[in-house]
């Protein structure tokens, strides 16, 4: 979230300020406005992360609370502040690096490129590390229009260099440039995950989603993250941002 790093909690938080779609707009021209309706300098939010082991089974689920500071397009910082169990439990996207602070054994771990399609440690789900990475569409992935009519534009993403994925299907909305859905795709599983952001709400004077659901369809799973509230532009300790400090 945040000028937030481009993680899978960025994309929450594009903004909609209904701006006019153009017939002639290519996909890049598409993929920056959506990165630029992202530009903030800053956020904090607040949340909820529902983990639901059977996507067809509403009444089993783990609810997770978590607090998430945001800086620039690339920096993240999550805290998982409940249930007690991983209570502590942290993590920061940094410039494309990735670490983890784990409370139950005191120890930082550093994420290789190879360990960023699982999910974190402890807390499990279906948002994988790269998710909750940094970067901007426009950064990690190529784009080309698939489709185009009065209800979406269908774009394909390939990426650009080394990601958990090959390819990225997004489902932009005409006129406000909020991607509605993501479809995930693997050499291995094919489609392997959906990534729906519904729920387009007011919040600290910006529109934006405040409910995202990924779809998992290999371990039929799904993950639910509510936002709560969020704060934008507002200062932030440099502590949060700091690989040697993060987790003190």
């Amino acid at each position: 979230m945040l000028r937030y790093s481009r993680s899978i909690f960025s994309l929450v938080l594009i903004l909609a300020f209904g701006l006019p779609l153009l017939a002639g707009e290519s996909a890049l021209d598409i993929v920056r406005k959506i990165d630029e309706k992202a530009a903030i300098e800053t956020s904090i939010a607040r949340m909820s992360m529902l983990i639901f082991p059977y996507m067809h089974d509403s009444d089993n689920y783990r609810d997770l609370k978590v607090i998430a500071y945001g800086k620039g397009d690339d920096d993240s910082y999550m805290e998982f502040v409940s249930p007690r169990s991983i209570k502590g439990l942290r993590i920061l996207s940094l410039e494309g690096d990735q670490w983890v602070y784990f409370p139950s054994t005191g120890r930082v771990r550093k994420i290789a490129a190879k360990s960023k399609k699982e999910s974190v440690k402890g807390v499990g789900g279906d948002f994988s590390y790269e998710d909750l990475g940094g970067g901007t569409l426009e950064e990690k992935y190529s784009f080309k229009i698939l489709e185009k009519n009065l209800d979406e534009w269908v774009l394909e993403g390939i990426p650009k260099g080394e990601s958990a994925y090959s390819k990225l299907i997004l489902h932009v909305g005409p006129g406000d440039y909020i991607v509605r859905k993501t479809e995930f795709f693997t050499d291995e599983e094919g489609h392997y995950k959906d990534l729906l952001s519904t729920d387009i709400k007011l919040i600290s004077g910006r529109e934006m989603p405040t409910v995202m659901t990924m779809l998992n369809h290999h371990k039929e799973s799904k993950t639910v993250v509510l936002i709560h509230e969020a704060q934008y532009d507002i200062e932030i300790d440099e502590k949060y941002f700091n690989p040697m400090r993060f987790y003190k």
